[in-house]
């Protein structure tokens, strides 16, 4: 089968297959509780089975199986792939008893560990700050405080309805570009069968009477797989041309997930609470408090995804990853800014109008 064709097949299956498997997991779900129940964060008023990311890698990896020398890039892939379906069961496993959290990170700087020890890691900052190789200790550290801060703030964005999976369809896009262009034959197939399944998941999770949600195991598997295989794209650029590009467009497909959890963490800091303390103060929480509606806000904030994106493509040409990172952040900054402010505005609209309502 020619490639090409073969890249359009692995998607198409994928896609298939997650139409196919919903219906009686979900049913299974429902049946073994394996729901998200309604509580003061949330705006569902109903049980809503949570076997969106097992179903998409369900299907993922059944159309995987058509790839070629399955074996053989196993083995050359094993961390992510293993450490991938690791998190996918803790992930099961919390949606349904809640998994404490010192667990869950146990868990995840091991298997960042895992990672490193297979020899994929952060091996230099390519010229960010003017900093370029790093000692062996920096490497290690730096690459596991990068995984598990990045599983952590992608898991933080599955807020709202197409979030999370819109974001890894943007991310696994971007990625398969890179990936075709270094013949990283298969990553890219695995991005493109994730991808099909994700666009599947999507038709439920947008549904008003078919929804389904992709639960931690879901966003915990997606956000490794997105930061580990990052890295090994910009590993595997080597010297070539490609790499600086491959490390501006991973830090702009990173960007918005990373940066969101900083500052929600500083926020919380500040207020003297704890930085894993549930609230809504993160970037999508920003939209909803405007009165946007959630398939509204999961479209702009996808928009802000995209002019990441672009600025760190187009950037990337032309500036040094320093000022290319720095615009990043800037970027991120106004729009939080903006958002904010208009929140405040609504807010003091809101307390003048219970005033003139009272007298």
């Amino acid at each position: 089968m020619d490639q090409v064709y073969f890249y359009f097949a692995i998607p198409l299956l994928s896609f298939v297959l997650t139409l196919i498997l919903v219906p009686p997991l979900k049913k299974l779900a429902i049946r073994m509780q394996l729901v998200d129940q309604p509580n003061w964060r949330k705006v569902h008023t109903n049980p809503i089975p949570l076997i969106g990311g097992l179903t998409v890698f369900l299907s993922a990896g059944l159309a995987m199986s058509l790839s070629f020398d399955l074996y053989q890039n196993f083995v050359e892939n094993y961390a992510l792939l293993l450490g991938s379906m690791i998190l996918l069961l803790v992930g099961i496993v919390d949606d349904k008893m809640d998994v404490s959290a010192n667990l869950k990170l146990i868990v995840q700087i091991a298997l960042a560990f895992f990672v490193v020890n297979s020899g994929v890691k952060i091996e230099s900052l390519y010229g960010i700050l003017g900093i370029y190789e790093l000692a062996a200790p920096v490497q290690i550290i730096l690459t596991m405080v990068v995984i598990v801060g990045t599983v952590n703030a992608f898991n933080l964005m599955d807020g709202i309805d197409g979030l999370a999976a819109g974001l890894a369809i943007l991310c696994l896009s971007v990625y398969s570009m890179i990936a075709f262009s270094i013949s990283q034959y298969f990553l890219l197939s695995l991005y493109v069968a994730l991808i099909g399944a994700l666009i599947g998941f999507l038709r439920f999770n947008l549904s008003s009477s078919r929804k389904i949600f992709m639960g931690d195991a879901g966003s915990l598997a997606l956000g490794f797989i997105i930061v580990v295989s990052g890295i090994m794209l910009i590993q595997n650029s080597g010297n070539l041309p490609t790499q600086s590009l491959a490390l501006t467009v991973v830090i702009g497909a990173l960007i918005l997930p990373v940066a969101d959890s900083l500052r929600v963490y500083r926020t919380r800091i500040k207020m003297g609470y704890s930085p894993f303390r549930p609230d809504k103060q993160h970037f999508h929480h920003l939209f909803i408090q405007l009165g946007i509606q959630h398939k509204h806000a999961t479209l702009f904030i996808l928009l802000s995804a995209v002019a990441f994106l672009a600025f760190s493509f187009l950037s990337g040409v032309y500036l040094d990853v320093t000022a290319v990172l720095v615009g990043l952040i800037a970027i991120y900054v106004g729009i939080c800014a903006v958002l904010i402010l208009t929140n405040q505005l609504h807010e003091w609209k809101n307390k003048i109008k219970k005033m003139e309502n009272k007298y």
